[in-house]
């Protein structure tokens, strides 16, 4: 069975490929996987899906790891709104 490019499954796998690569030290590799499987899950499972949101967390940190810290707040500021509006604050 293929599962495609847009499967939650393949997204998964192209996530740990980025995973991977984080700790490898290959920043920009693994940012480049991690805006792919944000940008599809987005269009496939939407803004409030639980893996949409841990991967605008993945992508955050690796932000962060980068020294981007402007980018990497308002992926988590984004995360946690959303966070809050679906799960509540408490």
């Amino acid at each position: 069975e293929t599962l495609g490019d847009r499967h939650p499954d393949t997204l998964t796998s192209i996530s740990n490929l980025g995973a991977l690569l984080q700790a490898k030290g290959d920043l920009r590799g693994a940012e480049a996987l991690y805006r792919e499987a944000l940008e599809v899950m987005r269009e496939t499972l939407g803004d409030r899906h639980p893996s949409t949101l841990s991967s605008i967390n993945n992508l955050g940190a690796l932000l962060q790891a980068k020294g981007d810290l402007r980018g990497a707040e308002a992926l988590y500021r984004e995360a946690l709104e959303v966070m809050r509006e679906t799960l509540g604050d408490r």
